[in-house]
């Protein structure tokens, strides 16, 4: 998916909530349950989205625009392969803290 599809249907979800940026997690994963689900607590039920960029560039460029919206993460390096984006919105039950 291309960056500006990414970031329109994210923001989209996101808007049906209450809350705003600080409220939410941005990430990008190679394996999304285990950074999801495993490492960040997340229920398969919650309130989260993933896509898949069509390049590991455009994950990272996703992952920026959200975090200079103030949106909590981790951000990391650039690595290969690493093209799944997630959004989740935060409670008491989610671990944003993992690193």
């Amino acid at each position: 998916m291309d960056y500006k599809t990414v970031i329109k249907r994210i923001e989209t979800y996101m808007s049906k909530f209450e809350g705003d940026y600080t409220d939410w997690y941005v990430g990008i994963a190679k394996d999304l349950d285990e950074e999801l689900f495993k490492s960040h607590r997340v229920e398969e039920n919650g309130v989260w989205i993933s896509f898949g960029a069509d390049t590991d560039e455009i994950a990272k460029k996703v992952e920026s625009y959200l975090l200079d919206k103030k949106t909590d993460g981790n951000p990391v390096k650039l690595e290969e392969d690493v093209r799944i984006v997630y959004v989740y919105k935060k409670n008491s039950q989610t671990n944003p803290w993992i690193c």
